[in-house]
């Protein structure tokens, strides 16, 4: 299959889990000053999440740059990595209306950690099929995604100690998805 109608696939669905997580939401009425807290806070989950996926999808596009076709494998691993993506918007959800919930952050650290296995998988499956990269740089993409994916792991057991340590490594995280995208994306404008 060629890589254009996988990456069009994902970024529907992409864009529908961005739709659905700002519909979640909601505006009390009447609008107070009293409920304008827990409406920022859901914002700023929200917006958190955002990024996340935001990082994922430019990621994700930098990672096809070399690469033609895609294999079954890389195909079902993409849809793995559609799936988890897709359930994003319901611990953004818990965690925006129950912030100080420790279930809430346990189930944000849980979807986050296997959407992160899954990327960084389907990350390591196409680094096969390219030879755009050398293998040290190769060997530095998987390791910083591996580590990114055991640090969101981190966060679960963190949830039980202190929200605010997990909510610190959710923070933590987007930047240091950046530095692959880096990696690629300096090797795909050489291109």
């Amino acid at each position: 299959m060629k890589k254009e109608r996988l990456q069009m696939l994902s970024d529907g669905v992409l864009a529908i889990i961005i739709t659905l997580m700002v519909l979640e939401i909601k505006v009390p009425y009447p609008f107070t000053s009293a409920s304008f807290v827990p409406v920022l806070q859901h914002i700023a989950i929200y917006a958190l999440s955002f990024v996340v996926i935001a990082i994922y999808w430019l990621n994700y596009h930098h990672i096809f740059v070399p690469v033609e076709h895609v294999s079954i494998r890389i195909t079902w691993i993409n849809f793995m990595l559609l799936f988890m993506m897709s359930l994003i918007p319901l611990p953004t959800k818990a965690l925006g209306e129950n912030f100080f919930s420790k279930d809430a952050h346990l189930f944000y650290g849980i979807v986050l950690t296997l959407t992160a296995v899954f990327y960084s998988t389907l990350q390591s499956e196409v680094n096969k099929y390219t030879e755009l990269l050398s293998d040290d740089e190769r060997h530095k993409i998987n390791k910083l995604n591996w580590t990114s994916t055991f640090v969101y792991g981190l966060s679960i057991p963190f949830s039980f100690v202190s929200i605010y340590l997990s909510t610190f490594l959710f923070i933590l995280l987007p930047a240091i998805f950046f530095i692959p995208t880096r990696i690629l994306r300096n090797k795909s404008e050489k291109q």
